[in-house]
């Protein structure tokens, strides 16, 4: 049976270049900073943190635009499952065309991870 053992929220940031998935890799990375899974081994006794599985959901507002791969290579371990939704939010920053930009929008994603193991 498959029982949670975290949920844990993050944001990220693209202020130049209005990439949602360089915002969505900060998010995941922003809540993984968050997380010490020692019950993974501790509790469950898993050796193998492969055998984890991560749930991650990323809202941002260009879910079209996101490069899940590029996503799920942010979790160094389990077997990963990326699901994008429209959400997070755009702010008016500047426009910088050297940065990248090509607009003024600063780029905010939410990102949800679910870790869980088998028991």
């Amino acid at each position: 049976m498959l029982k949670r053992l975290v949920v844990e929220i993050g944001t990220g940031v693209d202020q130049h270049g209005q990439d949602p998935t360089r915002a969505a890799v900060k998010g995941v990375r922003d809540a993984m900073s968050r997380v010490c899974l020692v019950g993974l081994k501790e509790v469950f006794g898993l050796e193998d943190l492969d055998l984890m599985r991560v749930e991650i959901v990323v809202a941002t507002p260009d879910p079209g635009r996101v490069r899940p791969e590029e996503v799920a290579g942010a979790v160094p371990f389990g077997e990963k499952t990326v699901r994008v939704v429209k959400g997070g939010m755009t702010a008016k920053g500047i426009k910088v065309p050297e940065l990248g930009d090509d607009s003024e929008d600063i780029l905010v994603a939410n990102a949800a991870l679910t870790v869980m193991v088998e028991v």
